[in-house]
């Protein structure tokens, strides 16, 4: 109640010291620091000179300063920083003692020399704390290549055959264009739509969220954000672009019915105009082309989420995908930026796979093989809307609302074979119908009020949502041999639904002209309820209720987190040190089988928070970080019900769990050399985990009498333990020649988990229980290396090669159970120009060490293309896909618990004819209606990032 009762005051006093302010004979001078990009320079040293006198401050995060009661209304003002060149401006101001808020200052690139060469190349790479920024210009491809092109290009990224972006070895998960969200941040409709030649500017972003941004407060574990910004001299004009094609499987021995003919059509169609800007997609396939990713919805501790996650990987299945989407983006007059987009994907998807799972134990351990044919009719939309207002240069609001719907239909048909101890356990075969549907929906808003004096800032983050499931299974078993575990026929309906609501605050207090003090409180609430019931059809025809695998659940997840921090700014470096303390309460309550069930679990944690960022220069950086954060169980992690919606595996929830405390160090390390061009990135990062969440696989025997319907299970329960822990390693290094016409890239990436899993045997006999704890030991390592040959309009091709190893160790040891599976993948892939023609080959060799049944896959994927009209605005292109017809997918999963190995189909040989047609024209500026009419660039120039303060 003390630490509240401060905070009260403290907002309190942040507001009213305003209005004591107006009694100050002085003026506030205000004013931000730009360079030449629009980047926000942080870390400036702004010297106002007046007279003899002097004051000196340094920009915050967001690249602003402010001085206050200052008395004199001409003064000259002094600018450095690392890397850009010093700068004086005098100003002359109106004799009065009015608020002055200064035209933004920009300072130009520093001139780099290094002995008696001078540096006339572009600038590929710069460094800036949270940011890696790379200039398009420096990594050349062909006219009308997608953005896509280029990124193929940058040092430490990654982008798989699926349109897949890795930076620094972890995932992209957003997009922005111009510092906006881009269809959502889908990453895809940016990085294959927007043509190459209007980008400026790449950018890799570790965000920490718009409230960290403006406070420069950053904790937690940041999204990698993808950044284009767009060249001042394309902000006037359009581009689109259509393609229809259309051609038919290759494969020996299938029916040349309709189902095997390839078609292809889509559109896209981007209108710039200023502040505002329209982007129009549109596809039409049956090539396993996604136009967008729909994610999973909420986090972990938001119980169950949004909408499901199946379109985000294209590889294994045939997919038929339907799908458009719009983009919005303007200026509401001056004080108002309004950003949205729509997407929506319809979705059909069929996989076929098969599986080997080794379910590990000591003294009973199986091995099942499954099959499994699936058919998914996917349908989802989603609406995202942002609304910026900034009335005057100390307060901002942003309000985000959201919404997105998602249904899926499936409709499978599976096998099982459990073997243990080479003997039968159960066999059967299982067709299930599944529905599901699930809307979700949100409100964010930000406020931030900037006080009247240096640093001094108030923010507050509101934001409240409901994630709702309604699922329909209908799993009927038909059993052939052994265990008969779950009923024959069951009609299974769950409803779910989690309501939250969370705010942050934060207060920051300068102390010093480097020093702040951060005072934050975050509130989180979430509410679920999720009532699950069961029929059965019984022989007669009849539906009984079966009230032992049914249920009514609700819980509840609060959260409670104090922080303090202290901040520290200087030229070369800055960091933040604090503390946070955080109490959660979980409770729930339900009623299976007329008993009632409840209960209470109220934890307390507290961790340091540190953060630590070093610029040695403008080519080399170093950051530290620290954090603490909580997990709340999943909705199926604690529901106290049996789901025996796998006969072979049903689980089972446990309600005394308790949230898990992730501990996580990450450390980061840049440098890029001007005068070789040698990038060097890595990174490492660890977590502990406190009170992890693990699984208790129980083995039944196939007789079983005190319940027949767990007998040749494997039931998974849940509970907590200690001693998980991870930990992940990246580096990449870049070698360039003749300014990047040749660069060689090393690759490496490892990871270690050391998994917590218990093993639980029942005894044939006497039916006694034992249990042990299984530490299984997970590392995955692999090694690549490539090699690029960039010689515009006339060959872009790489050569790579690539180790992986997956291997584990378990302390409950199990003969005759391969855990070391390793890949050899060796790859060339590009173009070759021949003035207006172009040939594309993209082949792969996949060589698989301990994977059973598996091939060894060449795949060749190639097009012939002849580009004509003006401008090159038309292309006609023939493609044969998987050339060999050997395209298979192989995968495994290792933890505590069992050992996978997949193998799915995947789409195999076909040719298809392409005719695409370009079209765009830009301007640097708003084209006029007649010679010598108004015109010119609006007032603020063209659309940029987030508003600065």
């Amino acid at each position: 109640m003390k630490i509240l009762y401060s905070l009260a005051v403290i907002i309190a006093l942040a507001f009213t010291i305003p209005l004591n302010a107006k009694a100050d004979p002085g003026r506030t001078i205000t004013g931000i620091v730009k360079d030449s990009t629009g980047y926000l320079v942080a870390g400036t040293s702004v010297k106002m000179l007046t007279g003899t006198d002097s004051t000196t401050v340094i920009t915050g995060a967001d690249g602003t300063f402010t001085f206050n009661n200052v008395k004199v209304s001409q003064f000259s003002l002094i600018f450095s920083s690392i890397g850009y060149q010093p700068l004086r401006r005098r100003f002359v101001l109106a004799n009065d003692n009015k608020p002055a808020s200064l035209p933004p200052v920009i300072l130009k690139i520093e001139t780099t020399m290094l002995k008696t060469v001078v540096i006339a190349d572009v600038n590929p790479v710069k460094l800036k704390e949270d940011t890696i920024e790379f200039n398009a210009d420096a990594y050349k491809v062909r006219d009308n290549a997608p953005v896509e092109d280029v990124i193929k290009k940058l040092p430490g990224m990654d982008v798989d055959k699926d349109g897949n972006i890795t930076a620094q070895g972890k995932s992209v998960t957003k997009v922005r264009v111009n510092g906006k969200d881009f269809f959502g941040g889908d990453v895809k409709t940016a990085t294959k739509n927007l043509p190459a030649d209007i980008v400026q500017n790449i950018q890799i972003i570790d965000d920490y969220g718009d409230q960290a941004n403006i406070t420069g407060i950053k904790t937690g574990e940041p999204d990698k954000v993808l950044n284009i910004t767009i060249k001042q001299n394309k902000n006037y004009g359009y581009f689109g672009q259509a393609s229809v094609g259309g051609g038919r499987d290759a494969i020996p021995g299938v029916s040349s019915d309709k189902e095997s003919n390839r078609y292809v059509a889509s559109a896209n169609v981007f209108s710039f105009n200023g502040d505002r800007q329209l982007a129009f997609l549109g596809n039409l396939n049956n090539t396993n082309t996604n136009l967008f990713t729909f994610g999973g919805g909420g986090p972990r501790g938001g119980g169950p989420g949004g909408p499901p996650g199946g379109n985000s990987n294209s590889s294994n299945g045939i997919t038929t995908a339907r799908s458009f989407g719009f983009n919005y983006r303007d200026s509401w007059g001056k004080k108002i930026t309004a950003y949205g987009s729509y997407s929506f994907a319809d979705n059909s998807v069929n996989t076929i796979s098969s599986t080997i799972q080794n379910n590990l134990s000591s003294t009973n351990p199986s091995t099942n093989t499954q099959t499994n044919n699936q058919q998914d009719e996917k349908l989802n939309h989603r609406v995202n809307f942002n609304i910026e207002y900034k009335p005057d240069t100390v307060n901002y609001v942003k309000i985000t609302p959201t919404y997105a719907y998602a249904s899926t239909n499936t409709t499978s048909d599976a096998t099982s074979l459990l073997l243990r101890n080479s003997e039968m356990v159960s066999n059967y075969s299982l067709a299930n119908l599944s529905k599901s549907t699930e809307p979700n929906y949100g409100v964010n808003v930000l406020f931030n009020h900037k006080l009247n004096s240096h640093g001094r800032n108030f923010s507050v983050n509101v934001g409240a949502g409901s994630y709702t499931i309604n699922k329909y299974q209908n799993p009927v078993y038909t059993y052939i041999d052994g265990a008969r575990n779950a009923p024959l026929n069951q009609f299974i309906n769950t409803n779910s639904r989690t309501d939250s609501v969370g705010t942050t605050i934060s207060y920051m207090e300068p102390i010093s002209k480097k020093g702040y003090l951060e005072l934050n409180y975050a509130y989180h609430y979430a509410y679920t309820t999720a009532d699950r019931a069961t029929d059965t059809l019984a022989d007669d025809g009849n539906i009984n209720r079966y009230d032992l695998l049914s249920n009514n659940y609700n819980s509840t997840f609060v959260t409670n987190r104090f922080g303090l921090n202290y901040r520290f700014i200087d030229k070369k470096y800055n960091y933040t040190l604090g503390v946070v303390a955080q109490p959660t309460l979980l409770k729930g309550s339900s009623i299976v089988d007329g008993t009632p069930f409840t209960t209470n679990n109220n934890t307390f944690n507290w961790a340091p928070t540190a953060r630590f960022i070093y610029n040695f220069s403008r080519s080399q950086s170093l950051s530290l970080n620290y954090n603490g954060s909580s997990n709340q169980p999943t909705y199926t992690e604690l529901q106290p019900v049996t789901d025996f919606s796998n006969a072979s595996y049903p689980v089972q929830g446990n309600p005394d769990l308790k949230p898990e405390f992730n501990n996580t160090l990450s450390l980061k390390y840049n440098k890029f050399n001007f005068e070789s061009g040698n990038v060097f990135f890595s990174n490492l990062s660890f977590i502990k985990t406190d009170n992890k969440i693990v699984a208790n696989t129980i083995t039944y025997p196939k007789t079983y009498a005190p319940n027949s319907k767990l007998a040749g299970s494997i039931l998974t329960q849940y509970l907590n333990a200690d001693g998980y822990y991870s930990a992940q390693g990246f580096y990449v290094f870049a070698k360039p020649w003749q300014k990047r016409k040749y660069n060689l890239f090393m690759i490496g990436n490892i990871s270690y988990n050391n998994n917590v899993s218990y093993i639980s045997n029942v005894d044939s006999a006497t039916y006694n229980m034992t249990t042990e704890k299984n530490i299984a030991k997970n590392l995955v390592l692999s090694q690549g290396a490539r090699f690029r040959v960039s010689i515009t309009d006339v060959i872009d091709a790489e050569a790579s090669t690539t180790y992986s190893v997956n291997t584990s160790s378990n302390s409950i040891k199990q003969a005759n159970v391969n855990s070391n599976f390793q890949t050899l993948n060796l790859g060339l892939n590009g173009k070759s120009y021949f003035k207006d023609w172009t040939l594309s080959y993209d082949y792969s060799k996949m060589i698989y060490y301990g994977y059973t049944g598996a091939t060894n896959p060449n795949i060749l994927n190639t097009y012939v293309e002849r580009r004509f009209l003006k401008g090159n605005a038309g292309t006609l292109r023939f493609s044969v896909m998987d050339v060999f017809n050997e395209n298979t997918g192989y995968t495994t999963t290792q933890n505590g618990s069992y050992i996978t190995q997949t193998n799915s189909n995947r789409l195999g040989r076909y040719y298809l004819l392409t005719f695409t047609l370009k079209l765009q024209k830009f301007a640097g500026k708003r084209p006029t209606m007649e010679r010598g009419g108004p015109g010119g660039p609006p007032p603020g120039g063209g659309p940029g990032g987030p508003p600065p303060f």
